[in-house]
């Protein structure tokens, strides 16, 4: 009996997130010199990749906001202002000669842009701490491993921590984070990149059989 269809897509996103991990873990440990330019390629196209997806992003919010500004929804003032915002900062980037250098540019990122960014962080530690107090408990399938990895990386990378630990330690916990810990966050930024084109695309399709 033939699998269906949206299953068939799904390991193929599947097997293409575990390729791309592969690769990436391969061409971090320094095992295989000749994928290099392969990850490299990879990369390049996860750049391209998440710059398209940002444009998307960037229009889809825009044309959401607008859809509420003309419907006079609830909330309405804060979809008008945002918008406007977005039309104030993309015009001011095109005026100036500089460009994304150019002083209002650079005024506006320093402080407004930066600020924000500085409070998302903050309150990212909270969300964090709530996480890891749900999820890294003994108790649970993992859960014991999870949590004994991430206090040793925590500890380890402690300054009163490093100091009195062997250089050994610390090389190793270097190693980690450097090798297969980054190895493993760029292979599911590559394979979740692709993952979404494909569905993207395939979305695109039946949308136009349809």
């Amino acid at each position: 009996m033939p699998l269906p269809r949206f299953s068939l897509i799904n390991y193929l996103v599947l097997l293409i997130l575990i390729s791309c991990l592969v690769l990436v873990i391969l061409d971090r440990t320094s095992l295989m010199p000749p994928l290099r330019s392969l990850t490299t390629l990879l990369y390049t196209w996860t750049i391209l990749l998440g710059a398209f997806a940002l444009l998307l992003g960037v229009v889809n919010v825009l044309l959401v906001h607008v859809q509420r500004i003309q419907s006079g929804q609830i909330g309405w003032p804060y979809s008008l202002a945002l918008v406007a915002t977005l039309v104030a900062v993309f015009v001011a980037g095109l005026l100036q000669p500089d460009g994304v250098r150019g002083s209002m540019l650079e005024w506006i990122f320093d402080s407004l842009i930066a600020p924000g960014q500085a409070m998302l962080f903050a309150l990212t530690a909270f969300f964090m701490a709530a996480a890891a107090f749900r999820w890294l408990r003994i108790g649970r399938v993992g859960g014991a491993w999870m949590l004994a990895g991430a206090l040793a990386i925590l500890l380890i990378q402690m300054p009163a921590a490093n100091s009195a630990l062997s250089p050994a330690w610390s090389q190793l916990a270097n190693w980690t984070l450097s090798g297969p810990i980054m190895a493993i966050m760029r292979g599911a930024l590559l394979g979740s990149g692709l993952a979404l084109l494909i569905s993207g695309v395939r979305f695109l399709l039946s949308r136009n059989a349809a």
